[in-house]
Parts: C-alpha cells; sequence; structure tokens
C-alpha cells in the first residue's frame, strides 16, 4: 500500500489522535509509521513497579545520555534505585553525571541512591519534595538544609553518624554497630529499627545491642536484626533478659535472622535459630515481656 506524500508534520498530527492500542498496531504493520508512532506511544512511560539501574564500572557519557533520557521519560516514577557496580577491590563506583536526573521532572517517594555523588545531583534534590523512603551509603548535604526532603521519615544508611539531625525520622535500618548513640535523638518518633550484619563480632554481642537499643530508644514497634552472610565462626548461643525486653513500652515484633547463631536464649528459655520462621509463633516469654 502507498500513502498520499503528506508532510511528516501532518502525520504526527493524525497519529496523536490515535489511541495507545492503535498505535500498537500500527508499530507492528508498518515500518513507515514506526519511528513517529513509538514516539508518541512512549512519550512518557508508567512504571507500575520500582525500577532499578545497575550502572557498570565502565561508563562513558553515551551511556550516561540514553539512561538520562530513557529516565526523562518516565515522568510519573515514584521508586528508583540508582547502584553502581562494585569492584574486584569491593569499592562501589560512584558518578559525576548527576545531570542524568537532574533535569527528570518525576518526584520520588523512594529512592535508593548507591552511586550519584550528592554534589552533583544539587537540582534533583531541590525538585524532591515528596520523598519518604531514602537509601544511602554516605552522608547527604541535603540533609543539612531542613527545606528539602520535607516528608523524609525513613532512612536506610551504612553508618548511623550519616543520619540527619532535626528530623522526624520513624523507620531506620543500618548497619550493626557499636556505636548507638545518635539513634537516641530519634527516640520520640523512630518505630522500626533494623541492624543488618555481615559477620559476627565477639565484643559486642546481640544481647548487648538489644541493650543498648531499649535505653536509647524504647518507644520501639518493631525491631530486627539480620545476618547477611554465613561467617566462618558460629556463636553456640546469644542471649538477653525478659528484664531486658520489658524496658521496650510499645514492641510488637522482634525479628532474629541468624547464620552464624545456634541458638537464641530469653533468660532460660532456649530458641533454635535453625527452626523455620514463626514455628514458635510469638514465644510467650516475649509475650510476657512486652506487656
Amino acid at each position: 500500500m502507498t500513502f498520499p506524500r503528506i508532510p511528516p508534520e501532518i502525520w504526527t498530527i493524525i497519529l496523536a489522535d490515535m489511541d495507545a492500542w492503535s498505535l500498537t498496531l500500527l508499530c507492528r504493520a508498518s515500518r513507515a509509521f514506526y519511528a513517529q508512532a513509538q514516539c508518541i506511544l512512549y512519550h512518557s512511560v508508567d512504571l507500575p513497579h520500582p525500577f532499578t539501574c545497575t550502572v557498570p564500572l565502565t561508563f562513558d557519557t553515551s551511556h550516561a545520555t540514553k539512561i538520562g533520557r530513557a529516565l526523562a521519560k518516565c515522568i510519573n516514577l515514584k521508586d528508583l534505585r540508582v547502584v553502581g557496580e562494585v569492584s574486584a577491590t569491593g569499592e562501589r563506583q560512584s558518578c559525576i553525571h548527576g545531570w542524568m536526573i537532574n533535569d527528570c521532572s518525576f518526584r520520588l517517594t523512594t529512592f535508593e541512591n548507591l552511586y550519584f555523588n550528592d554534589r552533583w545531583i544539587v537540582d534533583f534534590w531541590k525538585k524532591q519534595t515528596e520523598i519518604q523512603v531514602l537509601v544511602m551509603n554516605h552522608n547527604l548535604g541535603c540533609f543539612k538544609d531542613p527545606q528539602l526532603l520535607p516528608d523524609l521519615i525513613a532512612v536506610g544508611t551504612s553508618q548511623l553518624s550519616n543520619l540527619p539531625e532535626g528530623r522526624a525520622l520513624q523507620r531506620i535500618e543500618t548497619y550493626f554497630q557499636r556505636e548507638l548513640l545518635p539513634l537516641a535523638q530519634y527516640k520520640r518518633t523512630l518505630t522500626t529499627l533494623n541492624l543488618v550484619r555481615d559477620w559476627v563480632d565477639l565484643q559486642f554481642s546481640i544481647g548487648d545491642t538489644i541493650s543498648a537499643v531499649a535505653e536509647l530508644v524504647s518507644h520501639l514497634v518493631h525491631f530486627g536484626i539480620i545476618e547477611r552472610r554465613k561467617d566462618s565462626y558460629i556463636l553456640p548461643t546469644e542471649l538477653t533478659s525478659e528484664t531486658t525486653l520489658r524496658r521496650f513500652a510499645k514492641l510488637e515484633t522482634i525479628t532474629l535472622h541468624m547464620l552464624n547463631v545456634e541458638c537464641f536464649a530469653v533468660d532460660d528459655a532456649m530458641y533454635d535459630m535453625d527452626a523455620p520462621a514463626g514455628v514458635y509463633g510469638p514465644p510467650s516469654v516475649l509475650k510476657r515481656a512486652m506487656r
């Protein structure tokens, strides 16, 4: 079939009146209209699920430009995760190509930034007024300006020293560490705390951690300690006491995901960490401790 010699601009106007299904069929049926139909069909993109972008160690400007253009099309994007590839020495790739997201019009509610250097995305932070959940692996300059990130309630970070001051945080996830004092500033608002452990610390036990957390943020509702990797050293037992658990005034759940601990003891009650999740239900000793 041949088409009249109509200027491309006129065809664009005609195609703009077609619905998405018709444009999709046209892309499949006609090479002549493929490019124009796609431009209209994918002028913007709605992603119903979180979008994750893992950036390789070798990454040049041309690749950054393509990703930036793609992200600019996702005008309704709400959940974005950008991660730099980890090198053989364990260092994570960082980025100076902040313009990849600086000019995007989307307003995120969740942002996991394990790639962009903070000083290169200053314009991005100024536009992000709806972020509630933020994950990062370094201190952020945006925390210093109280006008930025007004809706922030949850932070994930490798070090508690990175946490923002003067924010009413409700949820925090960080690495298992000895210095927990920065948590005290959120004692009135913090409801959920997750501590992630990658190796066994023989100098600072899980029982010590539970005791320290109970003293600093006693109004927690949900508390978890999660081991992500199996260490070469397996501890036979970790323990705490009913007295310690009673110091949590509102605690509803305590989650222990242990790979390097065989048993967890609450006074004389022993719980096998190899048991399937939920096999004990809420232990009666914990029920008593939380009353």
